[in-house]
């Protein structure tokens, strides 16, 4: 029972952590869509006249890029919140249908890594070059949440004990 109450808390505070994110990217939209502007518009790296042609400066293009990220963003919380409510009234299941339960935990914790390593590590890293800028680099921060969420993954997927 001990290891479903950390599955179903870590479950929760992974959702209340993209809850947070969610809530700081849409109602302080201004704050990260520089971010992602920057990002995309390759406008602070040391090789923009060798690569900078990946980039695009049209803002409706970084609205667009920063309207799919919170998009995502919402979707991994939702997934989150419904195994973390899922699981809960699961709890005295069997082991079967508590596994069941965490379907959507383990759906929201995947979702949420190729979120963070595809498009902020490969895609914001590698395609826009991110490591090269001083002011807009953020691989630090993906990197150390793609990897807390690939933990809480394999614990969520751990057999009960």
């Amino acid at each position: 029972m001990h290891n479903r109450f950390t599955k179903i808390i870590f479950s929760a505070m992974a959702a209340s952590y993209l809850l947070l994110v969610c809530m700081n990217n849409i109602f302080d939209y201004g704050a990260n869509f520089q971010f992602v502007s920057h990002v995309t518009a390759m406008d602070d790296i040391f090789s923009k006249e060798k690569n900078g042609w990946r980039g695009f400066e049209a803002a409706w293009m970084h609205h667009l890029a920063y309207l799919l990220i919170i998009a995502s963003e919402l979707s991994i919380f939702a997934m989150l919140a419904t195994g973390t409510m899922t699981m809960w009234k699961r709890r005295h299941a069997d082991a079967g249908d508590f596994r069941h339960a965490g379907r959507f935990t383990a759906w929201g914790l995947t979702f949420g890594i190729v979120l963070w390593f595809g498009a902020f590590l490969t895609i914001g890293g590698e395609w826009f070059l991110m490591w090269q800028s001083k002011s807009w680099n953020a691989q630090t921060n993906a990197f150390l949440l793609t990897i807390t969420l690939l933990l809480l993954l394999i614990h969520h997927n751990s057999d009960e004990r």
